[in-house]
């Protein structure tokens, strides 16, 4: 089993609104963490490795704390992700707002902050506003810690200082070595189908916040967990519904998250609601997306407990119409409510796995494939295409090496032709199929 290095965790920490996630994408470097000025946008908590000076840490960005009364369910399980993340932390960097100042939340957070006994550095974004936070940085010593700096995360103002200042007093020990995932595994899907569900069952514990409200999960959640000796990684992404209907521009962001989820994985799980009766365009789309991107895939038809009889029929005509690309699939129905089949899923997925990584006699391939296409000559124009030989290549996907007389015509359609060969006579499904081009000499 691989190995990839395990670092000391610093959280960004802080109130709703005050620039976390902002300043989580300017130290990493990358837009992960969703931004936007909105409340309560950060739900899950995103991590990425951060280097600066030759030291490396993870660094955390967490949902905005709040200890008001009467929260609703959702936030209330957001406070205690991020409660239980502070006994991780080697630092912890309080993000207060300089441009508004010092606020009851902030006070409530400070004193919860020096009951864990983790150094702490106060950072005040948004002090690009020079008038502002001259007027309330004295205020913020009554929190009472005495590292207090500015910064300003749209800005860029602060930041190497701030980095400068996390290495300088991150623990002193080495990074510890743990495995790297033999699989990464995103599950897709439009909106509560139960994707959040099946990643916790799977799990076995609550990493994603379940709730029938619809785009509850908003970043790419990851939970790493081990199927007999192989260790995995599954990834529950934003629901995604059809980009007419997306008149909002935090789900936008939410659907870029999930597309960028499912570039990152090897194996996709596409859910869907079996109890609607039909396979939608959207779904379709999500299908071919995962395809097109040489994925591994699994189809769950979840909620299969609401299922009656003329919606299932409606649905086998649904797969029927897309046979095409459902034929390559394997389909599995589960019930998150009932638990029925869902213990089956990653059986489900070794087998894709063990079909990718197959092996196939050499001579016994190139004979087959001479052989069918004798039977289904390729043509472009009156020049007949043709594969001299066709040679396995050792990968992570099923990938072969075609030598060819004109690579240069073997498009879409004749590789789709040479693809159906194979998967006619040998078990490929759930497996994508790559093809390398060459001109034989």
């Amino acid at each position: 089993m691989s190995k990839k290095l395990s670092f000391p965790k610093v959280l960004l920490v802080g109130r709703t609104n005050v620039g976390k996630s902002t300043l989580f994408n300017r130290l990493v470097g990358d837009k992960i963490s969703i931004v936007l000025e909105r409340e309560h946008v950060t739900r899950d908590y995103l991590s990425e490795p951060v280097t600066w000076d030759n030291k490396t840490f993870e660094l955390v960005d967490t949902g905005g704390l709040s200890f008001s009364r009467g929260l609703d369910e959702i936030t209330q399980k957001i406070q205690q992700k991020v409660l239980n993340l502070l006994n991780d932390a080697a630092l912890i960097l309080f993000i207060c707002d300089a441009k508004h100042g010092i606020n009851q939340e902030d006070r409530k957070i400070a004193k919860t902050l020096h009951k864990t006994g983790t150094p702490v550095f106060v950072f005040l974004n948004k002090a690009d506003n020079t008038t502002a936070y001259h007027e309330n940085m004295n205020d913020f010593y009554a929190l009472g810690f005495k590292n207090i700096f500015p910064v300003s995360a749209v800005h860029g103002k602060g930041i190497g200082d701030m980095l400068d200042l996390i290495v300088e007093n991150l623990p002193d020990r080495k990074a510890e070595e743990v495995d790297e995932p033999a699989h990464k595994i995103v599950i897709i899907g439009k909106p509560n189908v139960g994707k959040s569900s099946l990643m916790n069952e799977l799990v076995k514990q609550e990493r994603s916040i379940v709730s029938d409200v619809a785009g509850t999960t908003r970043e790419a959640i990851n939970q790493n967990i081990f199927y007999y000796s192989d260790l995995l990684q599954l990834t529950d992404t934003a629901g995604v519904r059809k980009k007419a209907r997306i008149d909002d521009d935090l789900e936008e962001l939410m659907v870029k998250s999930s597309l960028s989820a499912t570039r990152q994985a090897d194996t996709v799980i596409l859910m869907i609601d079996a109890s609607q009766g039909r396979i939608t365009d959207q779904e379709l789309k999500l299908l071919f997306y995962a395809y097109e991107n040489k994925k591994m895939l699994l189809i769950i038809l979840n909620k299969i407990d609401l299922l009656d009889d003329y919606n299932e029929l409606m649905l086998r005509q649904s797969i029927e119409e897309n046979r095409f690309i459902f034929d390559k699939i394997p389909q599995l129905k589960t019930s998150c409510i009932t638990m029925k089949n869902v213990g089956k899923v990653f059986a489900e997925l070794e087998k894709v796995w063990t079909r990718a990584s197959q092996e196939i006699d050499a001579v016994e391939l190139n004979e087959m494939m001479q052989a069918a296409l004798e039977r289904k000559k390729l043509f472009h124009k009156t020049a007949q295409l043709k594969v001299h030989k066709i040679i396995k290549l050792p990968s992570e996907i099923p990938t072969f090496l075609l030598l060819v007389n004109m690579p240069e015509h073997f498009g879409q359609s004749e590789l789709g032709c040479i693809e159906n060969i194979l998967r006619e006579n040998y078990e490929f499904k759930g497996c994508p199929i790559k093809f390398v081009l060459k001109k034989k000499k």
